[in-house]
């Protein structure tokens, strides 16, 4: 349920929507696109997020001017938000074109230029837990606004993403593109993996020999309120497999926990672990291409599927254990270890991931001039 403080938070942002970032919006319309110009934008952070990087080295390698605009309204103030705000929309007014990966109120603030490409990275792969106008929580009530309103493009992993995408956000058709995500192009590149490994036993040589399993769950509840469940149960976990293992914590960035152990981004932890924990996390579709040893550690499952639901049958779609009870959890991962099976997850990437191959930021790239294709 949300508090007094994040209602009135809603009804702040739908007022800013209505009226103040329009006149900002109209202020930069007084001069024409710039049509070597292109804006990041993200509303969750001060730096430029993992979705962003190599589509900003891309958009840079093709002529473009490229301009981050990144503040994080959970801890920037009131005043530096709107003053963020503002100048966004500003450049906004006058940009050939916009990337974001989040819910981002300014990009639906008014009706846009023609001119102007609105592309939604999204932030997560395939189709696990509801979200958007699916999930009762994803987008409060009390705004107002539109979180789609001016957006051309929506990228998803696979084909059959499309459809899910379509309902959560109420998308016309065409609008989801399965063109792959970004960010999954590194994912695919050998050099990328052995970097990572290098950086991660620079970074931990105490690690050196261990077999390495990773916990990464996401948050319950919406992102004003977000909480975990389960952790205790891996700390009580890797007492259990002794000296031979290593746990490394990847706590949600929304849940304020003091569990994280390894200041390495998640992305760049996969090539290194042997083994990946987590839940409802769509980071489980990533971590797939690996075909590595993977378990879902979900304790409030029915709780959960009452009050949020998935796009899957998360009991037969996934090709891991789901383990719902603590005194399973062990025995589950040193089977996992030992009797792993890659080829079950080939369904499951086929169905979810099929469009990302490594070439999905060139894609990306190239909606710029689809968009103005299908203008003329």
């Amino acid at each position: 349920m949300e508090s007094t403080k994040q209602i009135l938070r809603q009804y702040i942002k739908t007022l800013l929507q209505n009226t103040l970032l329009p006149l900002c919006y109209l202020w930069g319309k007084r001069r024409p696109v710039d049509k070597k110009l292109v804006l990041l934008a993200d509303s969750n952070t001060f730096d430029i997020p993992e979705s962003m990087t190599l589509i900003r080295r891309e958009l840079i390698r093709r002529g473009y001017r490229v301009e981050e605009h990144f503040c994080d309204f959970s801890s920037a103030g009131m005043i530096a938000s709107l003053k963020y705000m503002m100048g966004f929309m500003v450049r906004y007014a006058r940009a050939e074109a916009v990337f974001v990966c989040n819910y981002f109120v300014p990009c639906t603030a008014c009706k846009k230029r023609s001119e102007t490409t609105v592309v939604q990275l999204w932030h997560s792969c395939g189709a696990l837990k509801k979200f958007g106008y699916d999930a009762p929580d994803d987008i409060s009530s009390h705004f107002k606004g539109s979180v789609t309103r001016n957006f051309d493009y929506y990228t998803v992993s696979s084909p059959y993403c499309v459809g899910v995408f379509e309902s959560a956000f109420r998308l016309e058709k065409g609008k989801a593109v399965a063109i792959g995500i970004s960010r999954t192009d590194q994912l695919f590149d050998k050099n990328f993996a052995e970097k990572c490994r290098t950086e991660f036993y620079e970074k931990y040589p105490e690690y050196k020999g261990k077999k390495l399993l990773l916990y990464a769950p996401t948050f319950r509840g919406n992102a004003g309120n977000a909480y975990s469940c389960g952790e205790d149960a891996i700390l009580r976990l890797e007492k259990k497999l002794g000296d031979e293992w290593a746990i490394l914590i990847k706590m949600h960035p929304r849940v304020k926990s003091r569990l994280t152990n390894c200041d390495i981004s998640t992305n760049r932890l996969f090539p290194v672990v042997d083994m990946l924990i987590s839940d409802y996390s769509s980071l489980i579709f990533e971590y797939s291409l690996f075909r590595k040893p993977m378990i879902l550690w979900a304790p409030d499952l029915e709780e959960y599927t009452q009050k949020r639901d998935f796009y899957l049958d998360i009991k037969t779609d996934v090709p891991c254990p789901l383990i719902t009870e603590e005194r399973e959890l062990y025995n589950a991962v040193i089977n996992e270890i030992q009797n792993f099976n890659g080829e079950k997850y080939d369904s499951f990437i086929n169905k979810y991931m099929s469009a990302c191959d490594g070439n999905s930021t060139l894609r990306t790239a190239d909606l710029l001039k689809r968009k103005g294709a299908e203008k003329d």
